[in-house]
């Protein structure tokens, strides 16, 4: 339960409420308690025939008879003992007597210290008494009630508060990670983890806060009182705790190895859901619904043999703790039985009681054995979540303490507004051992230089502006910004100078206004209806239903795709950064919006630098520079006019009016 203790030391920043649910946990445990105890009056006062008054009266005097006869056995006892030196025997009967002697008169007092507050305040008749003690049960439960649905708040405070901590700390990890381990992890496993592991990592604590704080008290109650009856007959009847005990461990790691493997499973079913469902489309496209339903009931199948297995060893835990109880149960009723047939103290030659137990002490001290039993079940019951937890703990404390491949310096370096240019200086970087991405290229590009790149894929595109967004770090060699090694700066410094549109652009739910000012936040009205007319967003808002307060959907899926990567270009634009990148960003968009789009941007591209990935003339038009990559090293670095020469690219100038 390592990983679970370090949830529940996260939790303990909610001491107040803490602190609230114990004391909260302890008048249910004592209302318990006393609830029990009502057992003692049905059997020794009502169904006897007397009240509450006349049985005190009766027991003091019982008492009294008691103590004189006990005073007079002991003095006997006494000049026996004197007469015949060291007698064993003796000896014993008068210690014996003489703690009967105790006994009797401690309880004695007990009962003549009670009769003030008894007398006269207490119904006078048997049926009277029986009113009485069913009224104050019924109160009793009311007050249970309420202290129980105030339980149930602040275990659900306490495990919600800790869980947004947990899911704050979750996304801080995921948003900090480098892209080559968000990569490698998979976007719907870290989904997975999220929602899964946390739910479970939540029960977890609503369990541990709730029955796990409640019936261990309700447990102590009972054993107090027990031991009140008699401690050493509550320790004979404790002996089969220990074997419980070692089967329920041993359980226990069945159940963790299982438990371990079902989580494993179920974040396979999440993944594979997750995937075909989002790219239900292509699983379509090419009639893949059945192996995807295959995949899907291959994965299910697993989950399931292990969900039985899993409740197999749950099911073990409620009859192992019903056996000890009742064993427990048992071994109270043949020991009180014997006592109190027989009317002696002693059991094989032990001293149980000072006082002969009488029926109703022995079916009291049943009561509470069985008081303990059922928070004892409950008990059982909640370890299957804990072990959970604590499995699905390691899970998520494994995500946080990966330490991200991209840092931010200690003493970071100070990135000026971008003015002078760009360097790739002999940079090598490889994605995996086997596969080498980029080999000691450099590249130098002036500011305010719009650059296009081309080359086959694999060939290190991309790869160049994720190395200048710094989503990864070169093995070897540096990437620099007006000669500042951006290893050296704060990422969030050097991003914050950038903007990119993609090929298949993410939008995020939301309207179209909130999309195009998620570049900028501070963007006046001004700015976003003029970074959209320049991305030509304004050219099909009348056909939106609400213009610029349209919802996109999720990820933008309302929208072609034409209209997604013209809003992205908006947004972009909005960012006013001094390093733009544009990857296939027009892609989608019809020839002649196109074209209209490219000669709003090239007033715009002149006051920074641009890199550009495209195959399309159209697009390479507004390049300044043209870059062929092949085999992550550059083959060819021509003006954009060398290079339509040198190919016999035409460009079609001809626009649709």
């Amino acid at each position: 339960m390592i990983n679970f203790l370090r949830v529940i030391k996260l939790s303990l920043v909610n001491k107040w409420k803490i602190t609230a649910l114990l004391v909260n946990s302890l008048i249910i445990g004592l209302l318990w308690g006393c609830s029990i105890s009502a057992v003692y009056p049905f059997v020794e006062v009502v169904f006897s025939g007397n009240t509450i008054e006349t049985w005190l009266v009766s027991e003091i005097e019982k008492t009294d008879e008691k103590i004189a006869e006990l005073q007079i056995t002991c003095s006997d006892l006494k000049l026996k003992v004197g007469d015949s030196g060291n007698s064993t025997q003796l000896r014993n009967e008068l210690d014996t007597h003489s703690r009967r002697l105790i006994a009797e008169e401690k309880a004695n007092q007990l009962y003549r210290t009670v009769m003030p507050w008894i007398e006269g305040r207490v119904p006078q008749t048997p049926f009277g008494t029986l009113v009485f003690v069913m009224s104050t049960l019924i109160m009793i439960t009311i007050i249970k009630g309420v202290c129980l649905v105030l339980n149930s708040v602040l275990v659900a405070q306490i495990a919600q508060r800790t869980a947004l901590v947990m899911r704050r700390q979750f996304y801080s990890s995921a948003v900090k990670m480098d892209q080559l381990t968000i990569d490698q992890k998979g976007t719907s496993a870290m989904q997975t983890m999220l929602i899964y592991n946390l739910n479970l990592v939540t029960a977890g604590l609503i369990s541990l806060y709730g029955k796990g704080t409640r019936e261990p008290l309700k447990m102590l109650v009972c054993l107090v009182l027990a031991a009140c009856i008699s401690w050493k007959l509550l320790l004979l009847t404790m002996v089969v705790a220990p074997i419980a005990g070692f089967v329920i461990n041993r359980i226990s790691q069945h159940m963790r190895t299982a438990a371990q493997r079902e989580l494993g499973g179920i974040a396979g079913v999440l993944q594979s859901t997750m995937e075909s469902l989002s790219a239900l489309r292509t699983v379509r496209i090419f009639n893949r619904e059945r192996t995807e339903k295959a995949r899907f009931n291959r994965f299910s199948k697993t989950l399931y043999n292990l969900g039985v297995k899993q409740a197999f060893f749950d099911s073990l835990l409620r009859p192992t703790t019903e056996l000890a109880g009742m064993v427990c149960v048992a071994i109270a009723l043949l020991a009180g039985g014997y006592l109190v047939l027989n009317d002696t103290t002693h059991l094989l030659g032990v001293r149980m009681s000072d006082r002969p137990m009488t029926v109703s002490s022995v079916f009291l001290f049943f009561a509470m054995l069985a008081g303990i039993s059922e928070p004892a079940r409950k008990m059982s019951e909640i370890y299957n979540t804990l072990v959970r937890a604590d499995v699905s703990s390691k899970g998520l404390y494994d995500f946080f303490e990966v330490e991200p491949e991209i840092q931010t310096p200690k003493n970071p370096s100070q990135l000026p507004l971008h003015s002078k240019g760009i360097r790739f200086k002999s940079v090598n970087f490889a994605y995996n051992l086997k596969q080498i991405t980029l080999k000691r290229l450099d590249l130098i590009i002036p500011f305010g230089q719009t650059v296009a790149l081309i080359g086959p894929n694999g060939s290190g595109k991309s790869t160049l502006i994720n190395l200048l967004a710094r989503f990864y770090d070169p093995q070897w060699g540096a990437v620099l910004i007006d000669g500042v090694d951006i290893k050296n700066v704060n990422p969030r410094h050097v991003r914050k100078q950038m903007a990119m549109v993609t090929q298949d652009p993410v939008l995020f739910k939301g309207t179209v206004l909130e999309n195009i000012q998620y570049g900028n936040m501070n963007a006046t009205s001004d700015d976003i209806l003029r970074a959209a007319e320049m991305a030509r967003v304004t050219d099909f808002l009348d056909v939106l239903p609400k213009g610029f307060d349209t919802m996109v959907g999720d990820r933008g899926n309302t929208l072609s795709g034409g209209q997604r990567q013209r809003i992205a270009l908006a947004r972009a634009i909005v960012a006013d950064p001094r390093i733009l990148f544009l990857d296939e960003a027009t892609s989608q968009v019809d020839v002649a919006s196109e074209q209209l789009i490219h000669d709003s941007l090239k007033q715009f591209l002149k006051q920074r630098t641009t890199i550009i990935i495209s195959h399309r003339p159209a697009t390479l038009e507004i390049a300044d520079r043209v870059i062929v990559l092949e085999q992550g090293q550059i083959e060819e670095d021509l003006s954009s006019t060398e290079y339509f020469e040198r190919y016999g690219i035409k460009l079609d100038r001809k626009r649709v009016a």
